[in-house]
């Protein structure tokens, strides 16, 4: 989901990982498709092509983005550990990286509340506004409503910093094996407060492995990389089955999605990089683009769909299967093409505009 050094490079070291690039594309992609679901059945009129699909499986996206986001921490972090500074520098870049944009979607929800309150369900009235905006856990959604995934990035990050502030580089590898045993313990610890939910997700193993794999992925036989990247494509393919045994829907029972698409998507960062190390160089085409501007694409599809799929049902072109069809090849594109759009004009420019704004704070405090 997120970038952190231009073009894709760790800081560590300046490898160009393509391969982290294009996962990012795919997870947003079945992101956005995972949400045309819904969006098809409550605006078409004819068969619904999605329903019932490996489509409504595309929230495992998120999953793959969880693995990645750990992956891209521990790879540009070697040699700034033990330092209360590092870890506040930490945070303050994350914070930089991804609030921005987030504040700026969010704003545009709270705009439309206020001169439209009926424009939206009534779920967004119990909605705290101040905790959507800080990245709060709550009852509820935040305002955005897949700033969800947000909320747990930001305490995998005070994770995160925490090891920076108080351990050595070499106790790190430590610190993740004790968070993932702790995570172990708590799932048999009843609570249903919104922190705790939060806290004991078994979602956060998607972001310790993916740490993990940023510490030892050099450690991998070359040789075995393609069994990886095997193993990874079945076990998304076997998801399907196990998620459709267990009756999971909308992205719920955290366990059983960690078990379906965290794994395999471990297994694929950690193939794919590997493999891409050796001198494998993948073609990426148009996901080179998607994957930069996935963080837009993101935060933005939502908005792009109900747009399009409000035109969609009062065209009276959404009768047969292939208006159906047609819908969701329109909106795909329409997304994808508004979270380029976005990031190309809105993220790029705020990003940039922020980090001016940072570096000319200690100026301006030293004037004063």
């Amino acid at each position: 989901m997120l970038r952190d050094v231009p073009g894709g490079r760790t800081a560590s070291s300046g490898t160009y990982f393509a391969s982290i690039q294009m996962l990012r594309g795919v997870a947003a992609l079945m992101v956005v498709l995972f949400h045309l679901v819904n969006a098809e059945v409550v605006h078409g009129r004819g068969p619904s092509l999605l329903a019932g699909s490996l489509a409504e499986y595309g929230y495992g996206g998120v999953d793959l983005f969880f693995v990645i986001s750990g992956f891209v921490m521990t790879t540009v972090m070697p040699g700034r550990y033990g330092s209360f500074a590092g870890a506040l520098t930490f945070l303050a870049r994350r914070g930089l990286r991804i609030l921005p944009l987030y504040w700026v979607f969010t704003t545009l929800i709270v705009l439309l509340l206020l001169v439209r309150p009926t424009a939206l369900d009534a779920s967004h009235h119990d909605k705290s506004i101040l905790a959507s905006y800080l990245l709060l856990p709550q009852p509820v959604l935040p305002i955005l409503q897949v700033g969800w995934t947000l909320i747990y990035e930001a305490f995998f990050y005070v994770m995160m910093a925490l090891a920076i502030a108080v351990l050595p580089e070499r106790r790190i590898p430590a610190f993740f094996a004790a968070w993932a045993i702790g995570l172990l313990a708590m799932q048999f610890i009843p609570g249903e407060s919104p922190a705790w939910l939060v806290v004991s997700s078994p979602m956060g193993w998607e972001f310790i492995a993916g740490a993990l794999i940023g510490i030892y992925w050099q450690r991998v036989s070359v040789r075995g990389a393609a069994g990886f990247i095997i193993a990874g494509c079945i076990g998304f393919a076997l998801s399907y089955t196990l998620l459709q045994a267990q009756y999971v829907q909308s992205g719920h029972a955290p366990l059983a999605r960690t078990i379906a698409f965290g794994l395999p998507s471990a297994l694929l960062v950690l193939g794919l990089v590997r493999w891409e190390s050796a001198g494998r160089r993948l073609s990426l085409g148009v996901f080179h683009t998607i994957g930069n501007a996935s963080y837009s694409i993101y935060l933005s599809h939502l908005f792009v769909l109900s747009v399009g799929a409000r035109v969609w049902s009062g065209s009276g072109w959404n009768q047969e299967a292939w208006q159906h069809g047609m819908f969701i090849l329109v909106m795909m594109v329409a997304c994808t093409a508004g979270g380029i759009i976005c990031y190309r004009w809105v993220e790029k420019p705020l990003l940039a505009a922020c980090s001016a704004g940072v570096r000319l704070l200690p100026r301006v405090a030293q004037a004063a």
